[in-house]
């Protein structure tokens, strides 16, 4: 892929996944025109195990709980308590990407549901890996529903 591609993070497609597997945030350009902290380019796949900071994202499977595979990112990071707020896995569809952390905000599982075309049984649980190998790390994992902080900024609730 040509190295000067910069995208915003969100709109990356499984069609750009697959030319490169790994892209970078390109904070180094911030204040560069049409460019924000979201924006990533291509990142060499052979520096990739010097970079698990949460400045890049890699390309992963998803399998859905019916069988289904679909493609997406996450953020691998050198953490030792790696967890779904940490890696923050994506599935990129046709329709736009389907995140799982939510954090503070409202968690619109019925705009979620119709991204993927599928209800709660067919989705959940998720089980998620990257597509090729990052450090020693094995970035894999499973998603049991939508996620998101409770009133006490502490306690998460998952939600179907």
């Amino acid at each position: 892929m040509d190295k000067t591609v910069r995208k915003q993070v969100y709109e990356l497609t499984s069609g750009d996944l697959q030319q490169c597997p790994a892209w970078e945030f390109a904070f180094d350009e911030e204040g560069d025109e049409g460019q924000d902290e979201a924006t990533v380019r291509p990142f060499p796949l052979s520096q990739i195990d010097k970079r698990l900071d949460g400045s890049i994202v890699v390309a992963a499977v998803f399998e859905l709980a019916d069988g289904t595979s679909l493609p997406g990112y996450l953020t691998p990071r050198d953490d030792p308590k790696l967890d779904l707020a940490s890696v923050q896995p994506q599935i990129v569809t046709p329709n736009g990407q389907v995140m799982f952390w939510h954090g503070r905000c409202p968690v619109q599982t019925e705009m979620l549901y119709k991204m993927l075309n599928r209800e709660s049984r067919e989705v959940f649980p998720i089980r998620f890996k990257t597509l090729l190998p990052v450090g020693s790390r094995d970035f894999s994992g499973e998603i049991p529903g939508f996620l998101a902080l409770g009133d006490d900024f502490e306690t998460v609730t998952i939600i179907k």
